[in-house]
């Protein structure tokens, strides 16, 4: 199944720079920018041919137009290489696991799949249903995924409207109750609305939808039927996340769980969110970056390995362990016999012969000792069973200066600053480390965001 993220970043200035989407479906959405000339090439230099890592990436171009591009290793080094581009300026796309869905400016929605092969041609999108006939809507301006159970659909949406290849009311119907729908998210469990209202809840379950105002940006990760990871930011440059929280990816210094969005704590303002699902970076309006939840593979940079590494175990509660100690003594963990042995009398006690207790050698001591201490969850602190990994407070990377958009992707993340330069850290870095590698673009890979 695969996911779609939007957000945008409202950034001002010919030379501001916008990194689109990932194959695992996650997406940026920009506007036109200053015209690219000639033919795309985008690379940083290599004299072997590059061994194809993380499979492909979208970047959408300053005139529009849309590459795929493939992160490789040549010569000790990363290479961002574009395997296709887009003949033509498209009005959205969405890049998928897959394949890339195209939103032309006449209003035709097209399709080219990619694979370790190459790009397959382009072809009407008709939703794989067969004897499709391919798709237009004309008047729309975004594309969004709307997923069912069996089936992922790409629809058209724009003036408030949204136009799928067949009948998806079922789906996202009982969205449009509270007004003209601006964006589509996770199977049309949520909705972002054209008058910066966020719907949370989905169809079927109006009594339990959450409506937040005042929404600018989200980025949505989809894991599946009601198991979604969001986060957005709202006009006051607050950021909120809501979903699970195992690695502290909701950013509110704990681990635990919310349906309900909660806000992030210790960021300055923020103008733009992304979100994997397991971890999230945010841009404040100094450009600079910032980043919390998992850290396994550098996706949160130094930073985040320093912080996961710091992190402070919760304290143990005395009185509830010495409680469990206390009831440990009296009732050792061990089992009764079907029948009653003889007594035997040993030194100062006396035991029957098949006791468990006794032949295990399960004393009061025992038994106090054999308690696993009880620990006080506190804001801030890790249970030691979680302590491997993450870190639910954001931290600010000091490497990336100057950023204009970010991508939080699964393992990785990628960022781009107003020069036009990509910067990746996490798992695309050499064996893995948490160091970065940024990506002069060569032609100018560069666009302006749009409104979405």
């Amino acid at each position: 199944m695969t996911r779609a993220r939007r957000t945008i970043l409202r950034v001002t200035g010919a030379a501001t720079f916008a990194l689109l989407s990932a194959a695992c479906g996650a997406g940026k959405d920009v506007g036109p920018g200053p015209a690219v000339p000639g033919p795309l090439k985008i690379t940083a230099g290599y004299r072997e041919p590059p061994r194809v890592l993380s499979g492909h990436r979208c970047l959408r171009l300053a005139d529009g137009r849309v590459a795929v591009v493939s992160v490789g290793r040549g010569s000790g080094q990363l290479i961002l290489q574009a395997s296709w581009t887009s003949s033509e300026p498209v009005l959205d796309s969405l890049c998928r696991r897959e394949d890339v869905v195209l939103l032309l400016r006449d209003g035709r929605v097209v399709l080219r799949s990619f694979d370790a092969r190459g790009t397959g041609l382009e072809r009407p999108y008709n939703d794989f249903t067969e004897g499709g006939v391919g798709f237009e809507a004309k008047g729309g301006s975004r594309l969004a995924e709307v997923v069912g159970r069996e089936y992922a659909i790409v629809c058209v949406m724009g003036g408030g409207e949204v136009r799928c290849p067949r009948d998806m009311k079922a789906i996202y119907g009982e969205l449009e109750a509270y007004g003209p729908l601006r964006n589509l998210y996770a199977q049309g469990r949520a909705a972002l609305l054209e008058d910066g209202r966020f719907v949370l809840g989905g169809p079927g379950r109006r009594s339990n939808q959450i409506l937040l105002d005042r929404v600018v940006r989200v980025s949505v990760a989809d894991f599946g039927f009601n198991n979604i990871v969001g986060c957005l930011v709202r006009d006051d440059a607050s950021v909120w996340c809501w979903g699970r929280n195992d690695f502290g990816q909701l950013g509110d210094g704990t681990r635990e769980r919310h349906d309900n969005p909660v806000r992030v704590v210790g960021l300055p303002r923020v103008v733009d969110v992304s979100t994997s699902g397991e971890h999230a970076c945010a841009i404040d309006e100094e450009g600079d970056v910032w980043c919390w939840g998992r850290s396994k593979d550098g996706e949160t940079g130094e930073a985040g390995k320093e912080a996961t590494e710091k992190r402070e175990v919760c304290p143990i509660d005395e009185a509830a362990t010495e409680q469990a100690r206390e009831e440990a003594a009296a009732n050792p963990p061990c089992e009764s016999p079907a029948k009653p042995g003889p007594l035997v009398e040993e030194a100062n006690r006396v035991r029957r012969v098949d006791d468990p207790c006794g032949r295990l050698g399960w004393t009061p001591e025992r038994a106090r000792q054999n308690v696993t201490p009880i620990r006080k969850r506190v804001p801030g602190c890790v249970m030691p069973e979680d302590l491997h990994e993450g870190h639910p407070v954001p931290v600010k990377i000091d490497e990336i200066k100057d950023a204009v958009a970010i991508e939080a992707m699964p393992e990785r993340t990628w960022a781009v600053r107003r020069d036009g330069v990509i910067v990746m850290w996490g798992a695309d870095a050499k064996d893995g480390a948490p160091r970065m590698q940024a990506f002069p673009v060569v032609n100018g890979a560069a666009a302006s965001p749009s409104s979405r």
